[in-house]
């Protein structure tokens, strides 16, 4: 079979064609706040207190009315003492309080002083000039960082551990997430599990654990493995009763391997014949052989066989798109830029993903490349902390800029 001289879809046309067909994912479930780390809001939490519930310190030191302050270096008996955790006191005009971060501000006082700005001995404490001192300063509000009955956070917003300390914080213990069901699909009569003895003529499978790796790590955790030999038939089956089991049903389907034009790569032809192919073959390196389109209206990513071609293909296309389904609004960071320590002379018809690392250079933030930049080599991407982008048609010169994406913002 020979590959047609079609014209490969630019990488910007294939991520918005992706993110314009994406649907919100109807799959829901309520689970408690620890389990919900890197997972998306299927709904919005609402506070149920004031956080904080009261005027607080926000330093040790003495609590006092600012009106007191009249007269340089007076001193006040110090009665009070008020630590975190005590009931609200009062404050009797002329007098301050002894106090500590975090503990409710008497009623009567309206400002806190930090310990090194005051003198305190034997029960009373010299004051500086009211001048030296704002009303109302080294108090956290009540409600200062929530009301009650206001929304903190919103649908789609992912639930990162700041997140999920904001939520706690307003006396809520579970959330409802959008819990889609993930088929991954490895491909291949080559292929053999990792835990198996060598065999002749085979090779590791790494995709299927990298891929399931890449989607738990992006808060998707329902995701089920089946590999699929070099069989039109079964795999054809094996779609079948994925479809039919309302049980099993996937809400995504990504595979990886068998979508290029080789004798053997039968998963798109099988795609085109029980689904619908909406588009192949982009101007991405590495990645071109990736296919998107659907069966029984399931999403279909169809990826290269090649891992590093896998990883890029997730990173940049697949994710974003999981992503819009679970309500998100910015589904690809913005790429920092920053100047390329390394060449590329020639100028390329797709648009490239360098495996990099970020590394320091007589001052300055540099990117270095890896010298090997195959499609077939894991290490190379373990070895990076990110990638960098080289546009259709340019070329590298050092200290040119480039884009690049940590792998961490990524995911």
């Amino acid at each position: 079979m020979q590959e047609s001289k079609q014209t490969l879809m630019p990488v910007a046309e294939a991520l918005a064609r992706l993110l314009d067909s994406a649907r919100p994912f109807r799959a829901v479930r309520e689970i408690p706040l620890a389990d919900c780390q890197g997972q998306y809001l299927a709904e919005a939490v609402t506070s149920r207190v004031d956080v904080p519930a009261f005027d607080n310190a926000a330093v040790d030191g003495v609590a006092l009315r600012h009106a007191d302050l009249d007269e340089p270096g007076l001193t006040r008996p110090m009665p009070l003492r008020v630590a975190a955790g005590d009931a609200p006191a009062t404050l009797a005009p002329g007098q301050v309080a002894r106090i500590f971060t975090g503990a409710p501000v008497p009623a009567g006082a309206d400002t806190v002083l930090m310990q090194e700005d005051c003198e305190i001995a034997d029960g009373r404490v010299r004051l500086p000039a009211q001048a030296s001192v704002s009303d109302g300063q080294n108090i956290r509000p009540a409600g200062q960082d929530a009301r009650l009955d206001e929304v903190v956070m919103r649908a789609g917003q992912r639930l990162t551990p700041q997140a999920v300390g904001l939520i706690a914080s307003v006396g809520v213990s579970r959330v409802r997430v959008y819990a889609p069901r993930i088929l991954v699909l490895t491909s291949g009569d080559e292929l053999q599990a990792p835990d198996e003895a060598p065999l002749p003529g085979r090779i590791y499978d790494s995709n299927g654990p990298q891929l399931e790796q890449l989607l738990i790590q992006s808060g998707f955790t329902d995701v089920q493995r089946e590999h699929l030999p070099d069989d039109p038939a079964i795999i054809r089956a094996t779609l079948s009763r994925a479809l039919s089991d309302p049980q099993q049903r996937p809400d995504v389907i990504i595979s990886t391997g068998g979508v290029s034009v080789g004798e053997e790569d039968h998963l798109r032809a099988v795609l085109e014949q029980q689904g619908q192919l909406d588009f192949w073959r982009l101007a991405i390196k590495p990645g071109k052989p990736f296919t998107y389109g659907s069966v029984d209206g399931i999403p279909f990513f169809g990826l290269p066989g090649n891992p590093s071609a896998v990883l890029v293909c997730y990173l940049m296309l697949v994710l974003p798109t999981l992503r819009r389904g679970c309500g998100a609004k910015n589904v690809l960071p913005a790429p920092f830029r920053l100047p390329a320590d390394f060449s590329v002379k020639k100028a390329g018809k797709r648009q490239e993903y360098l495996r990099v690392r970020c590394m320091p250079k007589d001052g300055n933030m540099m990117l270095e490349k890896h010298p090997n930049q195959s499609s077939g080599m894991l290490s190379s991407a373990v070895w990076a902390d990110g990638l960098a982008v080289v546009s259709v048609g340019e070329t590298v010169s050092p200290g040119s800029m480039l884009a690049y994406w940590p792998f961490s913002s990524l995911l």
